[in-house]
This record gives structure tokens, C-alpha cells and sequence, in this order.
């Protein structure tokens, strides 16, 4: 399948700007490209690129693969596609000689040579092959091959949640209380091995075509307050993603524990059903008003969200992690409740006008009561 024009564009002007094809010749197909379109017999910038010998066909096949990346050659591999990058890591889409597909996690060549970084990276995948959950990104296997060192894991068709608000905006309640449950699932499960996450945030959630909800990315989780190597508490630094960390994490204390995640998902629960971060700022600011500042009552109790969906909120945010959910179970058991809620007032009639807004009021306070019990 030819790719068409605008990709082929995009892709050779990158290759040029890394210096992996000579930026000269790259403008001179563009100029040909130019000329034979208007001449009315349209060349595509592939096949001049190939016939004036600036590049292989091999070669040019995996770049359009891997999105101009320079990949390690794998053996017994075919790289298909990039699925994404972050600070540390680029992640490609893998098919086996039998025809399977697994994702492979290459950490970025300039950390390498980090002791720290490699020991991160090896660390997790080591954590990932030993997790077994529906909601948790599987792993299998890592290493080091020609250089460079990888982590090979479960293929996910899906996007993430930050590529999902992006699109498509805010989500209706339901849809996200259906997103967040699986999540809290998966925190239970990672406090019952110990873990800790540290950064949870849209971009570390993703969502299948199925709608099975898949936590990523544990480059960060900690098994009981800070590892050796991480400077989290030291001032300097502050693990995490500062528009989602909670407050205890914010000031870097090492004493992290599942409730911190809680926080971090009741960040994102937010931006999913409003459309914005809880705070805005640069990251210093974002830091400073995890801790000091609380959410504004404009935007939770303006009539955008639903008396419940504020209650959740409120209580997943609380800047006392004393006052939040204690644990994941806690948070799962309100929302399977309040989804069952739902389900029975299907079956009736549905209130209407100051009827429904005391039925409402009634549910929010004997979830209340049901929590003050526990």
C-alpha cells in the first residue's frame, strides 16, 4: 500500500531534520516532486528517493514502520508501526514469525548509559512479567540486544485517555465511572503485591477497542515509599506527573502508599468529566497547589457534575489522605453501588423535578453514612 503524499512529506522532511538523510538531497526530490507535479506526471517523493540511490528500500520500509525512528534490527521480528513515546522510552508495535504481534519498549539511547535509568527500566519490566490482571499491562521478557535495552510486552489495540479527552472532550459520568472502576481494580490488585503506582494520569491508562481499561507504564511505582536511586523527597524532585500528584507526593515525602494513586485517579476522574485539569500552571505552581489549594467549588458544584460525581471527587482529592477512599476496595464498592443505583432506577419510573433532586440527595447521604461506618 503506497503511502499517501502528506505522510511521505511529513516523513522525509523528519528524516532530514535528524540527519539521517543529507537535508540537501532530501530538497532536491521535494523540488523534483515539485516540478513533475507540474508538469501533470505527479512522482511520489518514495520512488525518486529510491531510483536516485538516497536511501534502500529496505530501509525506507522501516522507517515509514517506525515513524523515522532508528530501531535496533531484531531477528525473528518485523517492526509494524510506532505506538508512542515518553521521556524515557519509545514503544513499537512487533510481528513474531508466527504471526503474532507483542509491543517492544526501547529505552531512549541517550539513558543507556544512565546506571539509574537502565536499573529503572529493567525494574519494571521485571515487575510487569510478574503481574497477572486484566487491568494491568502484561510483560514478558527484556534484555539487551545490539546496544540498546528493551522490554517486550502484551499488544494492545487502543488509545489512552489523553488521546480520548483530546478527541472527543469531556465523558459522561457513566462512561467514566465505567473507566475508573476498572482502574481502581487494578490499584487493589498492585497494593496487594505492594505497589505503588506514583503516576497515574490519562496518558498511563489505556482503553482497548473492547473497553477493557489497561494500566501502563510502572517506571515510577515504588514497593513502599521511594527506591535507591529515586531523589523523590530530597527537594530536588518530585516523582510523578505534576497536574495529577498528590499532595503527600508533592512535598516528596517517601511514605507513599495506594492512597496517593487514589488521589491521582481522582485527578484524572476530573479532567475526564470536566474537561480540564483540577489546577493550571507550570509545574512548580501545579506542586504548590496540590498542597494548598482545594478544588474550585465553581467547577464541582456549579450544576457540570452530578451531586455524586462530586462526592467522588471530593473524597478521592481530599488533601488529607486521612479523609480520602483508604483503599482502592472502598472506591470500587461506592461505584459498583452507585452503578447499581442506576440500574434499579431504570426498572421505575423516572422522577421528575424536586422529586428526583431529593432522591438524589437521599442516595448521596446514605453513601455518606455508609463510608462514616467503615
Amino acid at each position: 500500500m503506497r503511502p499517501d503524499p502528506a505522510t511521505e512529506a511529513r516523513l522525509f522532511a523528519k528524516l532530514a531534520k535528524t540527519g539521517l538523510l543529507a537535508a540537501g538531497e532530501v530538497a532536491s526530490i521535494f523540488e523534483q516532486a515539485r516540478q513533475a507535479a507540474d508538469a501533470g506526471k505527479p512522482t511520489s517523493l518514495s520512488s525518486l528517493a529510491l531510483k536516485s540511490g538516497l536511501i534502500s528500500k529496505e530501509l525506507l520500509l522501516q522507517y515509514f514502520r517506525t515513524d523515522g525512528e532508528v530501531v535496533p534490527e531484531l531477528p525473528g521480528f518485523t517492526y509494524l508501526a510506532k505506538l508512542g513515546e515518553g521521556g524515557s522510552a519509545r514503544v513499537f508495535r512487533l510481528k513474531t514469525k508466527g504471526g503474532q504481534t507483542e509491543a517492544v519498549k526501547i529505552l531512549h539511547e541517550t539513558l543507556a548509559s544512565s546506571e539509574s535509568d537502565v536499573k529503572s527500566f529493567l525494574r519494571e519490566a521485571a515487575l510487569l512479567k510478574q503481574l497477572e490482571h486484566e487491568n494491568v499491562i502484561k510483560g514478558y521478557r527484556a534484555g539487551r540486544h545490539a546496544g540498546a535495552y528493551l522490554s517486550f510486552m502484551e499488544d494492545v489495540e487502543g488509545v489512552t485517555l489523553q488521546e480520548k479527552i483530546a478527541e472527543g472532550g469531556a465523558f459522561d459520568e457513566d462512561g467514566a465511572l465505567f473507566v475508573i472502576l476498572q482502574v481502581a481494580r487494578a490499584l487493589e490488585y498492585l497494593r496487594g503485591h505492594g505497589i505503588v503506582h506514583r503516576d497515574i494520569k490519562p496518558g498511563n491508562i489505556l482503553v482497548t477497542e473492547e473497553n477493557v481499561v489497561k494500566v501502563i507504564d510502572l517506571g515510577l511505582a515504588a514497593t513502599g515509599g521511594t527506591e535507591p536511586g529515586d531523589t523523590a523527597g530530597s527537594g530536588s524532585h518530585t516523582a510523578g506527573t505534576a497536574a495529577f500528584v498528590s499532595p503527600e507526593q508533592a512535598m516528596g515525602q517517601a511514605d507513599l502508599d495506594v492512597r496517593s494513586d487514589i488521589y491521582s485517579l481522582g485527578a484524572t476522574l476530573y479532567e475526564m468529566v470536566l474537561g480540564e485539569l483540577p489546577f493550571k500552571g507550570d509545574d512548580a505552581e501545579l506542586l504548590q497547589k496540590a498542597v494548598l489549594e482545594g478544588l474550585s467549588a465553581e467547577a464541582t458544584k456549579g450544576g457540570a457534575i452530578s451531586a455524586h460525581m462530586h462526592y467522588f471527587i471530593e473524597k478521592m482529592m481530599a488533601k488529607d489522605r486521612d479523609i480520602r477512599y483508604q483503599d482502592p476496595h472502598e472506591l470500587i464498592s461506592d461505584i459498583e453501588n452507585q452503578i447499581e443505583g442506576k440500574k434499579t432506577l431504570e426498572h421505575e419510573a423516572p422522577p421528575e423535578g424536586d422529586e428526583a433532586d431529593e432522591m438524589q440527595r437521599r442516595r448521596l447521604a446514605r453513601l455518606r453514612r455508609k463510608r462514616s461506618r467503615r
